[in-house]
């Protein structure tokens, strides 16, 4: 009987391994990995006709399917394709050097199996020349478009000169023009802080919001000024204006309550008509419980407390004077609530649901500059993200 508990589990190891065996890994299309499955089998010499019947047919599957594009858009004229010529010669490399260590592979019967290849190895490097300068002529064209003021040609022209280096690392002249793309295409923000609403701000406040809006809203092609100063270089103005601040007064709501409760408080004896002590049948004296109504006073209290910021971001093209193309509400507010339940005088006069609600006592309100310092950081936050989310104006 011992035996039989291991059945189930050799059912379901032979399950888990005829789901991983080459031939069902191919009837689920999962081509790449019925090939890698074969050779595995190969390597452990535990391969046999049907692991080569799968690896014949994936293999050449996925070969076939890539070499057939692969020699139409050879026969194509369209410079842009060099660069999907490289990705398909580079995957039938790849596919063919990982199977190059295992042939010549050869059926039981010793006939060797037919595998359909490519030769790409001397294609590559051609083909990878002709990608860079496809990418090198685009770039000069968007560069051109770049010096007319199109930064958005400026990014593209930086994107195809990166791009013909990753084919041909080294490729001259090719540096001082991505610099060049680079200068024409960055957009230069300068932020602005103005507290119109004549309260003292906490004192990190300005240097908080400046890292916050860095680490939201920069970018590879933005760069942010801080200050009031002249910057003649910008291209867009954010003011970041703080209109209103309020602080709320301590609030407390309070309520009391009293739960009585009739309990046993001991025990008595019965008495007789002449006031001795009665007896049960075995002698005994009988008692009773003595009742008696306990009570308790409850007191819940909530304490509440919050301040509040509001302002707007402003997204100005150019500098002072400029067109406000955004105007974006901000706000940040912080909440201070506190809900104490305690009481006075016999506890077992609560109810199960007030012990169940039974939380210390009435903490102190938080000073007016904490919550300040809480809503300031609630608003750069907000502040940031609507940056972030008006992004892209700054990269038209």
């Amino acid at each position: 009987m011992k035996h039989l508990a291991w059945f189930p589990l050799l059912t379901l190891l032979l399950a888990i391994t005829a789901c991983s065996s080459p031939k069902s890994l191919f009837e689920d299309g999962k081509y790449d990995k019925a090939v890698r499955k074969a050779l595995e089998r190969i390597r452990k010499d535990k391969a046999d006709d049907r692991d080569l019947d799968v690896l014949a047919r994936a293999f050449n599957h996925l070969n076939g399917q890539d070499i057939g594009r692969l020699e139409t858009l050879l026969a194509d004229t369209d410079p842009s394709r060099w660069e999907e010529i490289v990705t398909l010669a580079e995957r039938i490399d790849h596919r063919q050097e990982g199977i190059r260590p295992y042939l010549p592979i050869r059926w039981e019967s010793g006939k060797e199996i037919h595998l359909v290849q490519f030769a790409v190895k001397e294609l590559l490097p051609a083909a990878r020349l002709e990608a860079a300068e496809w990418h090198f002529r685009e770039g000069n064209n968007a560069l051109e478009r770049a010096r007319q003021g199109n930064k958005r040609a400026a990014r593209e022209a930086f994107d195809r000169f990166d791009r013909a280096l990753r084919y041909r690392p080294g490729y001259p002249g090719i540096r001082e023009r991505m610099d060049e793309a680079e200068f024409l295409g960055l957009t230069h923000l300068q932020v602005q802080v103005t507290n119109e609403a004549q309260v003292l701000l906490p004192g990190s406040f300005r240097q908080l919001l400046e890292e916050t809006l860095r680490r939201q809203v920069g970018s590879d092609w933005l760069r942010i000024t801080f200050g009031d100063g002249d910057c003649p270089d910008c291209d867009y103005l954010a003011r970041v204006r703080i209109l209103s601040v309020a602080v709320s007064p301590d609030g407390l709501q309070e309520n009391r309550r009293t739960e009585r409760r009739e309990i046993e408080d001991g025990w008595q004896n019965v008495l007789d008509a002449r006031g001795n002590v009665m007896k049960d049948t075995a002698g005994n004296d009988i008692k009773v419980p003595v009742i008696r109504e306990v009570s308790a006073v409850v007191f819940e209290t909530r304490q509440f407390k919050s301040a509040r910021m509001e302002g707007s971001v402003e997204i100005v093209r150019g500098r002072n004077g400029g067109e406000v193309v955004r105007r974006l509400p901000v706000a940040g507010e912080s909440r201070f609530l506190s809900e104490t339940v305690w009481y006075e005088g016999d506890e077992r006069a609560l109810s199960d649901k007030t012990r169940k609600l039974l939380k210390g006592y009435p903490v102190p309100w938080p000073s007016a500059d904490q919550l300040l310092g809480d809503a300031a950081d609630l608003f750069r936050e907000e502040a940031g993200r609507a940056l972030r989310r008006e992004r892209d104006v700054f990269l038209e």
